[in-house]
């Protein structure tokens, strides 16, 4: 009887043993079952952190360390933006977007004018980021050429073939009414870098490369300030530009304290300006010491050539520009001559032209040198960038950068922030004078 008590407990002693090692079996099961973690992770993002933060975390918890092992496991799955984590992507926070990690290989859109009208600057473009990626030695980037054309609509489908291409970010287009168009159109998450200098259309995400006209005015403003200049008159284009130099000028000429007596306009169409030329008048300008013209090529020397015909003489009165007297095109011009501008630094341009041509057999567009510079930069930034988050944080580096336009840096809402330099027009060549530092 008592052997068969001992049997009885054996049989009941190695049963429970039994369920528990099946119970241990399906928590580890569990572990390993990412769709069960995917949904934990969605019920308490608070907990969830990137992959970076949780290494160097000698504290970790149990689901951070799970959260570690998923995006291991599953690295294709949760950090490349493939074409259909699109929808994923909208129901993600913002805040969880900008964590989510880079791959192995980060995909930038770039959004280029390849046939029309501007196919030729497009082209350019295309060789300078080239130049940038081979000259950085950026194999974590693939860059995906994607044609913009002159339209609204080319752009737009342009910009959503590189996302749904996988394209983490976008550089261009090249016109503001593009990149403000295709900012409606894709996720606020992927920034985009357009060429274009139009402040107006700025907004989180929308980056404009282009060198700003207010920040033109404020640096050629100073100039004035410089030379002790204290009335002026201003020649401007009648076009939106225009609107917007005379706008900078306004307020810059309260903050100098120079007094602004006169306003012409004329016509960037027109070919000949002897009817523009009546307008300028000796005995109006009389209080004036310093006449701004914001023109370039033979519409500035034409222009310049008429004020010194209607007695502006540039011996009584100094004769001011912009980055749109920055060309060759200009220098012999007799009226011209002695006249200050600013406009970004030169040598390293010039060294980058150099090379650019050696490789292309070609001379560049300025917008071109932009290309190189935001590319280069990401490329810097990418190597040790492991999301969307730090990148953003590597760009606005109080510190600021140096690039082919010299000394530059970027504040948070997007602003790129440059240093002039003030050129005195010779016979022969620009005469570097002074920094204006933003």
């Amino acid at each position: 009887m008592v052997k068969y008590l001992f049997l009885i407990l054996y049989i009941f002693l190695i049963s429970c043993s039994k369920e528990s090692l099946f119970r241990e079996e399906i928590i580890i099961v569990e572990k390993k079952q990412p769709e069960e973690i995917i949904i934990i992770e969605k019920k308490q993002p608070e907990e969830i952190k990137p992959t970076d933060e949780i290494i160097k975390n000698e504290e970790q918890n149990n689901s951070e360390i799970i959260v570690k092992e998923i995006q291991k496991e599953n690295e294709e799955l949760i950090i490349t933006p493939e074409i259909d984590k699109e929808i994923e992507t909208e129901k993600v926070g913002k805040k969880e977007v900008d964590k989510i990690g880079f791959g192995e290989i980060v995909k930038i859109g770039i959004l280029l004018p390849l046939t029309g009208e501007n196919k030729t600057l497009g082209r350019s473009i295309s060789n300078a980021l080239e130049m940038a990626l081979f000259e950085t030695k950026s194999k974590n980037i693939k860059l995906l050429f994607n044609d913009s054309g002159d339209s609204l609509e080319k752009a737009t489908e342009a910009a959503q073939q590189a996302v749904k291409e996988g394209a983490s970010m976008i550089i261009g287009p090249i016109f503001s009414f593009q990149a403000s168009e295709i900012r409606k159109n894709i996720s606020a998450d992927i920034p985009i870098f357009s060429f274009t200098n139009d402040e107006s259309i700025k907004t989180e995400g929308l980056w404009t490369l282009g060198f700003s006209p207010h920040q033109q005015i404020d640096a050629i403003f100073h100039e004035m300030s410089y030379h002790a200049v204290t009335d002026i008159s201003i020649i401007v284009p009648t076009n939106i530009y225009g609107d917007i130099i005379l706008q900078a000028s306004r307020r810059a000429s309260i903050l100098k304290n120079i007094k602004i007596n006169h306003i012409h306009r004329y016509d960037r169409r027109a070919k000949d300006f002897s009817e523009f030329g009546k307008f300028l008048n000796k005995e109006e300008a009389s209080e004036d010491n310093g006449l701004l013209i914001v023109a370039s090529g033979k519409q500035l020397k034409e222009i310049s050539s008429r004020a010194q015909y209607q007695g502006l003489s540039p011996k009584e009165i100094k004769y001011f520009g912009i980055s749109g007297w920055n060309n060759d095109e200009i220098l012999g011009e007799p009226s011209l001559l002695g006249g200050h501008f600013i406009a970004p630094q030169q040598f390293s341009y010039e060294t980058f032209v150099s090379r650019y041509f050696k490789l292309y057999d070609m001379v560049p567009n300025e917008i071109s040198g932009l290309a190189y510079d935001i590319l280069a930069l990401l490329s810097i930034g990418l190597k040790d960038s492991k999301n969307m988050q730090e990148l953003l944080k590597f760009l606005i580096n109080p510190i600021g950068f140096n690039g082919i336009f010299g000394f530059f840096k970027i504040d948070s809402s997007g602003d790129i922030q440059r240093k002039f330099i003030s050129y005195e027009v010779m016979e022969r060549n620009f005469l570097k004078k002074r920094e204006i530092m933003p």
